[in-house]
């Protein structure tokens, strides 16, 4: 099978085919007579058969050269086509774009996907929601969102924006069992935590008023290990729970939660845009990330 053929072999080929001369192909490529002579001669091996008949006064295709041209060029004008196209596809966003989001932020984002695929239609937007981390190593993903700091080399992170806790509680839970006056009357509460992708609970964290922060873990009433499943838990009414903002949307806008103790929240970790290393950033890529540095501020 033929297979073993260069491609500037084929263009040296084409070159000669058209200018009639080797001298006059060498010329066009930027090549020497030997050169390009000798690549024909390599790509008429790699064939078995003569491409041209050769003379000191010319250089004429046979019959099998005429028919290998007529593919040939076929081919290179596939191929410079194909570049064009992905040369266009550098600068303007098109493809399918593969997403791996945090289940918590990732529902919100599908909320407001609208506005990106109204904006950039050429673009298929695949989004896969998991809290394991070990579940974006394992897919071929464009992006992965996660919350904390990078300790993967194979990305690279690209900062969105930080999270901040938020310690709230739903009305109707509240008026059941009464509003906490200070940090210390929490664990007289119902607690709903997060129990993370390591096993541990992640604790609670507060600021003090003397300035230090303090962690708190008080024994769960539940623990849920997907961040959209611990947020439908506290609206429901089923304890006080300490959740990411970004995880929230408009629930407390609409009042359906309600924060406590503003005054002792924290900076929360970062959330990273992971791409995997060692590739050229696509266009596809880079407005979806502006996509969601617009949607976390």
């Amino acid at each position: 099978m033929f297979q073993q053929a260069l491609l500037n072999e084929i263009v040296a080929f084409i070159a000669v085919a058209e200018f009639g001369s080797f001298t006059l192909a060498a010329e066009q490529l930027n090549s020497t007579k030997s050169s390009t002579g000798k690549a024909v001669k390599k790509l008429e091996s790699e064939l078995g058969l003569n491409l041209f008949n050769r003379t000191t006064r010319s250089v004429r295709l046979t019959e099998e050269g005429q028919i290998f041209l007529d593919a040939a060029k076929h081919a290179v004008d596939t191929i410079n086509e194909a570049k064009l196209l992905l040369d266009a596809r550098k600068d303007e966003p098109a493809g399918h774009l593969r997403v791996n989001l945090p289940i918590g932020i990732g529902r919100n984002i599908a909320n407001t996907l609208k506005d990106f695929t109204q904006n950039y239609p050429k673009v298929t937007v695949e989004l896969s929601l998991s809290d394991r981390f070990e579940d974006a190593i394992k897919g071929e993903w464009d992006i992965v969102v996660r919350i904390g700091e990078l300790s993967d080399s194979s990305f690279i992170a690209k900062r969105l924006c930080h999270v901040s806790p938020v310690l709230c509680a739903s009305p109707e839970y509240l008026s059941r069992r009464g509003t906490p006056r200070n940090l210390h009357e929490l664990r007289e509460h119902d607690a709903v935590m997060f129990r993370m992708p390591t096993g541990k609970r992640r604790p609670w964290i507060f600021h003090e008023t003397n300035g230090s922060t303090i962690e708190m873990s008080p024994n769960p009433l539940a623990l849920f290990n997907d961040g959209r499943t611990l947020v439908d838990a506290v609206v429901s009414g089923l304890g006080i729970g300490q959740l990411y903002d970004k995880a929230l949307g408009s629930l407390l806008k609409t009042g359906e939660l309600i924060e406590l103790f503003p005054e002792s929240a924290v900076k929360g970790p970062p959330i990273n845009a992971l791409i995997p290393s060692g590739r050229v950033m696509p266009a596809k890529t880079k407005v979806f990330i502006e996509f969601l540095k617009n949607h976390f501020n």
